[in-house]
């Protein structure tokens, strides 16, 4: 290894070094010192590579900023990927030392192993999603049937057999004797238990509508008359593809007078779907709904009247009628548009459509995560109640430590009382340092 300035590196070729070794033997007495010689070439070699950094990055700062060119697969975080940049060499290796690219070389290698093991752990861990996902088929299955109705009678009967919501025993006893259970149970007695007033109610109606409208970021998207067309989702799955890199969420609707679509899907690629890193879309498709006439919640026709001012139909009127685009939840089927290989924007572009993106794939999680697996919570309302916990634990935590660190009204591991003694115990979680010289006593057991 040659010794070199610290602002440079000396970057002889191979034959240049061979012939200086050749005519510059190191001398007897020399022999000593070349430890020493050694480690001041590390050091200096250490600084070289410091200086090199240094510069990279200064010349990154001064270079304006090129527009961003986006391909596929797409990031969620469009601004914290480079994507513009064309493959470059890779100049920083062509600076180092050529002792140090084989131990590059070999950390590579090491890397490519872990890449490949990361590989076989997406595949297992696919199937066992996959696995337990039809085990809880079945439960989804029949929640289906509650909410539509199709075991009313069932449930009507089960629930009068176990004596509705009462316990058992002597406390059951006791609630009938107060006539509280008799009544309910004497005029549930199939159909007429299910009556509001002259109308019969099945199942459980808004169901789906009321638990979304429980998730702030799917809630800010439903109007009044979305909620109207909701009353027909029977249902909402979601199904992952057999090599965990994507999923779909599937809405199931009953006949209703606003589409002729059964079912409306929307699709998501993330090939790393079962990491732990920022999930990358490769690919978002959604479904075209086919609106019945007058009946699209996502545009309203508009008509206005235009007279013509000049030609041979001068003063005549004419009615020119157009699309107006209108707030609906159901624009969550027509997805944000993916860039194609080669389009060029500008990073005011790109950081609208990150934020496209990152909304849409938030509801998307939001539905997966969420309104599927625990929807009689959202419901209910007892999920929003857990959020709400979590983040105020979260929110509590936070101003404890920011407490510890200012020094103020923090834990007091000290245990000291009031006064300066108390204060500094307080700020301070390690005891008073020992009396005398400050050297400990010897630990003492009572």
């Amino acid at each position: 290894l040659h010794t070199s300035p610290p602002s440079t590196i000396n970057m002889t070729d191979e034959s240049t070094t061979n012939d200086a070794a050749d005519t510059a033997p190191v001398a007897p007495e020399e022999s000593a010192t070349t430890n020493e010689v050694v480690d001041e070439s590390v050091v200096d070699t250490t600084n070289a590579l410091s200086s090199v950094a240094i510069a990279a990055q200064a010349d990154d700062d001064d270079a304006p900023s090129p527009p961003i060119h986006l391909g596929q697969p797409l990031p969620i975080n469009l601004a914290a990927n480079n994507l513009n940049a064309p493959p470059q060499p890779n100049e920083f290796l062509s600076l180092l030392p050529p002792c140090i690219l084989p131990r590059i070389s070999k950390l590579k290698s090491l890397n490519e192993a872990r890449d490949a093991i990361l590989e076989e752990y997406k595949v297992e861990r696919a199937a066992l999603e996959r696995r337990y996902k039809e085990k809880m088929e079945p439960l989804f299955v029949e929640r289906r049937g509650v909410v539509c109705g199709d075991f009313d009678e069932a449930i009507a009967k089960e629930t009068s057999a176990v004596g509705v919501v009462g316990g058992s025993g002597e406390e059951s006893g006791a609630e009938v004797a107060e006539g509280e259970v008799e009544d309910v149970v004497s005029d549930n007695d199939g159909e007429e238990g299910d009556e509001v007033g002259d109308e019969v109610v099945k199942g459980i109606p808004q169901f789906w509508a009321c638990a979304m409208g429980h998730v702030d970021v799917i809630a800010e998207l439903i109007t009044e008359e979305d909620v109207d067309c909701l009353d027909f989702l029977t249902d909402i799955t979601s199904t992952d593809s057999p090599d965990g890199q994507g999923f779909s969420l599937t809405f199931h609707f009953s006949p209703n007078p606003y589409f002729t679509n059964t079912t409306l899907t929307k699709t998501y690629e993330v090939p790393n779907l079962l990491t732990e890193d920022e999930p990358i879309l490769q690919n978002v498709t959604g479904t075209t709904i086919n609106w019945k006439p007058g009946q699209s919640l996502t545009h309203k026709e508009t008509s206005k009247k235009q007279r013509k001012k000049s030609g041979p139909q001068a003063g005549q009127i004419r009615t020119v009628k157009k699309l107006e685009r209108t707030d609906s939840f159901f624009h969550f089927f027509t997805p944000p548009k993916m860039p194609s290989l080669g389009d060029i924007i500008d990073e005011e572009e790109a950081d609208a459509m990150e934020e496209m993106f990152d909304h849409d794939y938030d509801i998307a999680q939001a539905f997966r995560g969420s309104i599927i697996p625990k929807a009689v919570l959202w419901f209910t309302g007892e999920a929003m109640e857990e959020d709400m916990d979590g983040m105020m634990d979260e929110e509590m935590m936070a101003e404890m430590m920011e407490q510890q660190q200012q020094g103020g009204g923090g834990f007091n591991f000290g245990g000291g009382g009031g006064g300066a003694a108390g204060d500094e115990a307080g700020s301070n979680p390690f005891p008073p340092a020992a009396p005398g010289d400050g050297e400990n006593p010897e630990c003492k057991q009572n």
